[in-house]
């Protein structure tokens, strides 16, 4: 049994996401402006090797999610889930880009400092891990308090969900791959969005006008 979490009301909810998603395009936006004004989906789009790669992670990632979540009974409402994906895609990964572009200017100019020819490659790596690090914290801190509890607790469960971590490490190597060698937020941005419906089908949280489960029918 998982340690009890106290879940927010619904309007209490809704207003901690909106405000997470006005802060992080507030301080994303001016990190990234030049990103933002840029097309580079078709850089990405012209490696095989990375849209396979792309496709694979989010592939991987979605099959252990749908056999983990539950909705314990909410329906879907088709509202909702648009308002949280597009919403909940684009905001976050303002705050996944500018940890990422942080930490990749940091790691540049000190690897840049006494090895120039590996700045590069050093602010990807420690963007990575800004990233992977920002992913964690505000998915522990945030996500998890936010979002009712979802996740499967039977012995079957319980081993899928060692692998999830991985699956997620995954994912954010072929996000930051776009980054680092495209400056691509938007391939990005796309697929937070599909990450974000999969959550919105499996899990169903009762926000945006979403309703909580019948009473009686809560599995």
């Amino acid at each position: 049994m998982g340690v009890a979490t106290v879940q927010p009301t619904k309007r209490n909810a809704e207003r901690q996401i909106v405000t997470y998603w006005i802060i992080s395009t507030i301080i994303g936006v001016p990190i990234l402006y030049d990103w933002l004004l840029s097309w580079n989906v078709p850089a990405t789009l012209s490696q095989p090797w990375l849209v396979f790669y792309l496709i694979v992670s989010l592939a991987l990632g979605q099959t252990l999610y749908i056999l983990v979540a539950r909705h314990g009974g909410r329906p879907i409402h088709w509202g909702a889930l648009s308002i949280f994906a597009i919403g909940n895609g684009i905001a976050e990964t303002f705050a996944f880009a500018a940890v990422y572009r942080v930490g990749a200017i940091i790691g540049a100019a000190v690897v840049g400092s006494f090895a120039p020819g590996a700045a590069s490659f050093a602010g990807f790596v420690l963007g990575l891990i800004f990233f992977m690090i920002y992913g964690g914290l505000i998915h522990a801190l945030f996500w998890m308090h936010v979002l009712p509890p979802h996740l499967d607790d039977n012995p079957r469960s319980q081993r899928i969900r060692k692998y999830r971590p991985l699956a997620e490490v995954a994912l954010v190597l072929g996000w930051g791959l776009c980054f680092w060698l495209f400056e691509d937020i938007w391939t990005v941005i796309v697929l937070h969005t599909i990450v974000d419906i999969g959550l919105m089908l499996l899990v169903r949280p009762a926000i945006f006008g979403a309703k909580e489960a019948p009473t009686g029918d809560r599995h």
